[in-house]
C-alpha cells in the first residue's frame, strides 16, 4: 500500500494488522506521529525506522515484536512526546546510545523480556514518565532526582534491581507483602473501641502537627526545574503577595513574579489537590504545540504545590482590562491571539491520542509571549475524552485519571462553563469550544 510522502500523522492502532512491519512506513520523511499499537505485528523492529527523522511520537505497544531494541532508534532526535514499546516480546539489553533521545518525555518499555542495567536511561533529562515494569532488569537503580521519585509500581517485577542499602526489588516486595498481611490481621482483631481510640490519637497528632507547623513552617521545598529559572524558590515565595495576584480560578490562584506566572493550587483536600497537580504536570509533559504553554518547573512542600510558567506579557484577561494601552485596542493582535488559541484546541481535540479536553478555557488561562503570541495554560482540569480512540489500557501515553469519567462536581469557571457541564452531562470537546466562544465574545 502506497502512502503520500507528505503524510504527517498515521494511526492504525487497535486493529488486526499482522505480519512484519511494512518497509513503506520507513520512507515517510514528514511523519511526526505513528501509532501502530494494539495489533498483531511481529518480527523485529526495523532499524530503518530511523529514516522517519521528524517522528515525535512512536507507539508500537501491544504487538508481538521480538529481538533487541534497534540502536538506530536513538537517531530519532525529534522524538519528544512518547516512545511506547510495551507489551511485546523484546529481549536483550537497552542500547547504550539510547541517550540520543534527549528530548523524550515519556518512555514505556514494560511487559517485555529486557535485561541488563538502566545506565542508558540516566541521560534522558526530559523524562516525565517512565515504565520499565515486568522485565528482567538488574543492577543498582540510578541515583538521579528522577529515579528517586519514580513510583515502585513502574519498577515492579524486575527482581534484580536494587537501591543501595534497601535490598533488591524482590526483597522489598516480600517485605511489603508481609507488612500488608500483618496489617490485615490486626484490622480484623481491632474492636470498635480501638478504632475510636485510633481516631482520637490521629486527631491529637494532627492538632500537634498543625501547631508545630505554625511555628516551624511547612517544611522544605522540593523543586523540579524543567527549564532554567532566574529566581530561587525563596525569592519566588516572597513575591507571592496579594499585590501580585493576576487571577483566581476554581483550582488555583495565580501570581505574577517577574516574567513568570506562579500557580498556587487551592487546598481542596490532599487527594483532590494531588489529582489536579499531577494532571497538569502529566498533560504538559506529554503534549507539544507552539500555542500551548511550556512548564518551567514545579515545587512542593508539606502543604503547598506551585507550578511555574513563562509570562512576559501577562494574560489575555489582563491585556483586555488594561486601560490606556494601545495594544488592547489593536484588533489584529486580537485576531492572531484568537487564531492561536483555536489551533491549540484543535491540536488537543484532533491530534492528541487519546483526545484531551482542557476543561477550563477562559481569557485568564491564555498567557501572552514576548510578541503577544498566545499560549493556552492551566491544565489542572484537563482529562482524556472517554470516546477517544487509540489510548487506554496499560499502554496509554498519559496515565492520569483516564478511567474516572465525567467529574462528579462542577469544575471550570462560571461564565465559561457549557450548559451540559452544569447539568452534569458527559463532557466532550464541544465543552471547550463553547468556552472558547465565550472568550471570543
Amino acid at each position: 500500500m502506497s502512502m503520500p510522502m507528505s503524510l504527517k500523522f498515521l494511526d492504525v492502532s487497535d486493529n488486526r494488522l499482522s505480519g512484519e512491519l511494512s518497509s513503506g512506513v520507513m520512507w515517510l520523511p514528514e511523519l511526526t506521529k505513528l501509532l501502530l499499537g494494539k495489533n498483531q505485528l511481529s518480527g523485529k523492529i526495523p532499524p530503518e525506522m530511523s529514516s522517519c527523522s521528524k517522528l515525535q511520537l512512536l507507539d508500537l505497544g501491544d504487538n508481538s515484536f521480538v529481538g533487541e531494541i534497534p540502536p538506530e532508534l536513538s537517531q530519532l532526535f525529534s522524538l519528544e512526546i512518547s516512545l511506547n514499546l510495551s507489551c511485546n516480546q523484546l529481549s536483550g539489553n537497552l542500547p547504550r546510545n539510547l541517550s540520543g533521545l534527549s528530548k523524550l518525555t515519556s518512555l514505556d518499555i514494560s511487559h517485555n523480556y529486557l535485561s541488563g542495567d538502566l545506565i542508558p536511561l540516566t541521560a534522558l533529562q526530559n523524562l516525565v514518565s517512565l515504565n520499565i515494569s515486568f522485565n528482567s532488569f538488574s543492577g543498582e537503580l540510578p541515583d538521579t532526582p528522577f529515579f528517586r521519585k519514580i513510583p515502585v509500581f513502574d519498577l515492579t517485577s524486575n527482581q534484580g534491581l536494587y537501591i543501595t542499602g534497601n535490598g533488591t526489588m524482590r526483597e522489598r516486595q516480600r517485605g511489603a507483602a508481609a507488612t500488608s498481611a500483618l496489617k490485615l490481621a490486626m484490622s480484623l482483631l481491632l474492636s470498635v473501641g480501638s478504632l475510636l481510640l485510633l481516631a482520637a490519637a490521629y486527631a491529637l497528632f494532627r492538632a500537634l502537627r498543625d501547631s508545630s507547623d505554625g511555628e516551624s513552617g511547612d517544611g522544605e521545598w522540593e523543586v523540579t526545574l524543567l527549564q532554567k529559572m532566574d529566581l530561587s524558590i525563596e525569592e519566588v515565595v516572597m513575591e507571592m503577595t496579594s499585590a501580585n495576584v493576576i487571577g483566581t480560578g476554581s483550582s488555583a490562584i495565580v501570581y505574577r513574579v517577574g516574567e513568570m506566572a506562579v500557580k498556587k493550587m487551592w487546598s481542596a483536600g490532599e487527594e483532590e489537590d494531588g489529582d489536579a497537580f499531577r494532571n497538569e504536570i502529566a498533560a504538559l509533559g506529554s503534549i507539544r504545540h507552539r500555542n500551548i504553554v511550556r512548564l518551567l518547573g514545579y515545587a512542593t512542600n508539606r502543604r503547598t504545590k506551585l507550578l511555574f510558567y513563562h509570562l512576559p506579557n501577562g494574560s489575555l484577561s489582563s491585556m483586555l482590562q488594561r486601560e490606556g494601552k494601545a495594544v488592547a485596542a489593536v484588533w489584529e493582535e486580537r485576531y492572531y491571539i484568537a487564531l492561536g488559541v483555536a489551533e491549540a484546541l484543535a491540536y488537543l481535540h484532533h491530534d492528541c491520542v487519546p483526545t484531551i479536553i482542557h476543561g477550563d478555557v477562559k481569557a485568564m488561562n491564555v498567557l501572552l509571549g514576548d510578541a503577544f503570541e498566545p499560549y493556552l495554560a492551566d491544565f489542572g482540569l484537563a482529562r482524556l475524552a472517554n470516546s477517544a480512540n487509540g489510548g487506554g489500557g496499560d499502554c496509554a501515553e498519559w496515565e492520569v485519571d483516564k478511567a474516572a469519567g465525567p467529574p462528579q462536581r462542577i469544575a471550570g469557571s462560571y461564565g465559561y462553563i457549557a450548559p451540559e457541564h452544569a447539568s452534569m452531562l458527559p463532557i466532550t470537546e464541544k465543552s471547550d469550544v463553547y468556552s472558547y466562544g465565550v472568550v471570543l465574545l
